[in-house]
C-alpha cells in the first residue's frame, strides 16, 4: 500500500501532511545533540526554532562540561569579584561551557587556565 492509498483511507495520523524537521520532537533533537560536538550544535541551532530551543537545553551542555566545572566556575567568579552577583543568577550550562572555553585568569591574574 503506497502513500497515496494510505492517505485516501485516512488511517495514518499524518495523512496528507508532509513532515519536516520542525516535526521532530524537541526531546529527540536534544538527545541527538548530546552526541554532537559544540560547533555542530551551534550550527544546527539555526535550522529552526525547535532545534534552537533544544540547543539551549542544560541536558545537552551538561555532557560537554568537565566533572569539576562547578569548582572552576566558582574559582573564576571569585577571582573576578563576580561571585556575589552571579550566585544569585541561574547560569545556563551553555553559558558555563562558553565561559570555560575562553582563557580565564586565576589567582589574581597570575595563572591562566
Amino acid at each position: 500500500m503506497g502513500v497515496a492509498s494510505s492517505s485516501i483511507a485516512g488511517s495514518e495520523p499524518f495523512a496528507g501532511k508532509l513532515c519536516g524537521l520542525e516535526d521532530v520532537p524537541e526531546n529527540c533533537v536534544t538527545a541527538m545533540f548530546m552526541y554532537m560536538e559544540p560547533p555542530e550544535i551551534c550550527l544546527l541551532a539555526r535550522v529552526n526554532k525547535s532545534f534552537h530551543r533544544a540547543s539551549r537545553s542544560d541536558a545537552v551542555w551538561e555532557h560537554k562540561l568537565p566533572p569539576n566545572y562547578k569548582f572552576l566556575v566558582r574559582r573564576i567568579l571569585e577571582d573576578q569579584n563576580e561571585v556575589g552577583e552571579k550566585e544569585k543568577l541561574i547560569i545556563r550550562k551553555k553559558e558555563i561551557y562558553a565561559r570555560l572555553c575562553r582563557p580565564n585568569l586565576f589567582d589574581a591574574g597570575t595563572k591562566r587556565k
